[in-house]
């Protein structure tokens, strides 16, 4: 008999397992239409960096949502790979196409041992100790003139090509990075619906009961925390092709670990849309800012970032995308 439930359970699950795949999918031509649709420079810049940023989100989500480890030191990640696929291109003609992978897994190396030292430590604490570790490297970059040219930064030659990672067109580094994000979503799903997913959640809900069910959620975490920085790693490769130019500020200023937290909190921690409905929002946000007010911008955007979260606490705690979907539920009697 419980055979029978259980074939029937999954006999049920698989036409609404059919259906979010045919609503990501749509999802996703809605978002590869944006680049055709906004082909002005400034908005096409506008959408690439909302992909960018939907993609570092993703990463960021993977261990900030799941896992419940907010972490305010991915910024480092970010810069560890931009300065490694840069240096390895700059000083040793090696193509990113193979620094970002060495970058990636010089950004999963520090992680795991970061995460080995502070995973253990909880709330407050391991915020604090990933905030320090993002000072650490943001100090090292600006110090180590010789090797990341300081506070002056690094500039990449303009060499169109794919290997290079170089485009003419600005339209390819919009469908690169939303390529990105089409892979962190897919990976997302993957985990959340795994056995690790699960044990990250029950992990996150409580981790009291958590152990108390057998479930040895640290070298979980700690792996979950390597592949998000690795992740993440890939996006400042990216943001270093596309500008060309690299300083400590850009790739590893802790506003940028504030971002990528901020895009997952506003569009719903813990699930694979809301990062994205999150960059989307954000991006959008300080580029109408700075169209705007032009010079203006630093103080007033970090205005506007505290009125978002400050809103959208308010009226959706969860973040928007789940209160939209419960919205489109109850309305229009859509099964998420």
């Amino acid at each position: 008999m419980s055979a029978d439930i259980i074939l029937s359970r999954s006999a049920a699950r698989a036409p609404s397992r059919l259906a979010g795949a045919w609503r990501s999918l749509a999802g996703f031509a809605l978002l590869a239409a944006l680049p055709l649709v906004f082909s002005d420079p400034f908005t096409l810049g506008m959408v690439t960096l909302s992909f960018l940023g939907a993609a570092a989100s993703l990463a960021w989500n993977l261990s900030g949502g799941y896992a419940g480890q907010l972490s305010l030191g991915h910024a480092a990640f970010y810069g560890i790979g931009a300065y490694a696929s840069t240096l390895l291109f700059l000083k040793a003609g090696i193509s990113p196409l193979i620094g970002m992978w060495l970058g990636a897994a010089a950004s999963a190396a520090a992680a795991v041992v970061l995460g080995a030292i502070t995973m253990r430590l909880k709330g407050s604490f391991f915020v604090m100790s990933t905030l320090a570790f993002g000072a650490v490297i943001h100090i090292s970059a600006i110090n180590l003139r010789d090797l990341t040219g300081g506070s002056s930064g690094l500039s990449i030659p303009l060499q169109p090509s794919a290997a290079n990672l170089i485009f003419a067109d600005k339209i390819a580094y919009a469908y690169v990075a939303l390529g990105l994000v089409a892979a962190y979503y897919a990976a997302t799903r993957l985990i959340a619906g795994s056995k690790i997913g699960y044990s990250l959640v029950a992990f996150r809900e409580n981790d009291d009961a958590a152990r108390a069910l057998g479930i040895r959620t640290l070298p979980l975490r700690i792996g979950v925390f390597a592949l998000s920085a690795a992740m993440i790693s890939l996006c400042g490769t990216f943001h270093a092709q596309y500008y060309l130019y690299i300083d400590p500020d850009s790739v590893g200023s802790l506003n940028l670990s504030l971002n990528f937290a901020l895009m997952a909190i506003v569009g719903g921690l813990g699930t694979a849309y809301g990062p994205i409905l999150g960059a989307l929002i954000v991006t959008a946000v300080a580029a109408t800012m700075q169209a705007h007010l032009g010079d203006q911008i630093s103080g007033l955007t970090q205005l506007a970032y505290a009125v978002i979260v400050i809103a959208v606490l308010l009226a959706a705690p969860g973040g928007l995308g789940p209160a939209l979907a419960k919205v489109l539920t109850r309305r229009l009697a859509w099964r998420p």
